[in-house]
């Protein structure tokens, strides 16, 4: 979300590329969230982001989505055009996410056993989600309820994709309140509340969490894959009208 958000206003995009995604505010809001569908429908991961943890990335992985629904650079219309460059620029995020923090640090670093890592890749996600949401502007929620897919993707319906737009607009409407905990207490058979003492201990992060993955570095991550996202969502919008 805190991606999305940004690009928007950032004027290193050409400035018709940002009036574009403005003026079809609802789709790219939607296709910035889209690919995380899966939460909500049971998809695999590689179903709706085209790779695995545990496959090499040799290309971004929106390239991969388009050779194999080569419509999607044919898009039905500017709203479906706006959708699929969020969902891009969300492709390209989780690529260096899983790149530079995952594979690296929490999948092939033994500095706790697996299924520690598991959890504590869990928290860092949540630290991020936490944060995040004090970002959203207000706008958001509106733009994300009005959207409404029509036929955009082949490996997501549009069932499922409103299923997912109402789970979000739950959380970020105003007063909406938060199922990160509870989605991820699930995932890692983790209880909230120790997800809650660990988030809420300054010192429990420290030993935890951060004195093997620093703030420091996430910082470097998240600069490194907003620049990545930027830089593919240009390329989709270039290679499409």
């Amino acid at each position: 979300m805190e991606v999305a958000q940004r690009l928007l206003d950032d004027t290193t995009i050409p400035a018709e590329m940002r009036a574009f995604l403005h003026d079809q505010l609802p789709a790219y809001v939607l296709g910035s969230i889209a690919a995380d569908a899966r939460v909500g429908s049971g998809a695999k991961r590689h179903v709706t982001h085209f790779y695995d943890y545990t496959d090499p990335i040799p290309e971004p992985p929106w390239r991969v989505m388009v050779r194999a629904n080569p419509h999607l650079m044919d898009p039905h219309d500017a709203a479906h055009r706006a959708f699929i460059a969020a969902y891009v620029a969300h492709l390209s995020v989780d690529e260096v996410w899983s790149l530079q923090m995952v594979r690296p640090h929490f999948a092939k670093r033994e500095w706790a056993n697996r299924q520690h890592r598991f959890f504590m890749l869990h928290i860092i996600l949540t630290v991020m989600d936490e944060r995040d949401r004090d970002r959203i502007m207000p706008w958001y929620a509106d733009a994300l309820c009005e959207a409404t897919p029509h036929n955009w993707l082949d490996f997501i319906t549009d069932e499922d994709l409103r299923k997912w737009q109402s789970i979000i607009f739950e959380q970020v409407k105003p007063g909406g309140k938060s199922q990160t905990l509870t989605i991820f207490s699930e995932r890692t058979a983790v209880a909230a509340d120790r997800f809650r003492h660990i988030l809420d201990s300054t010192e429990t992060l420290q030993q935890q969490l951060w004195q093997h993955i620093s703030p420091a570095y996430l910082t470097q991550i998240e600069a490194a894959y907003y620049e990545h996202a930027r830089g593919q969502m240009i390329a989709y919008l270039s290679e499409t009208t």
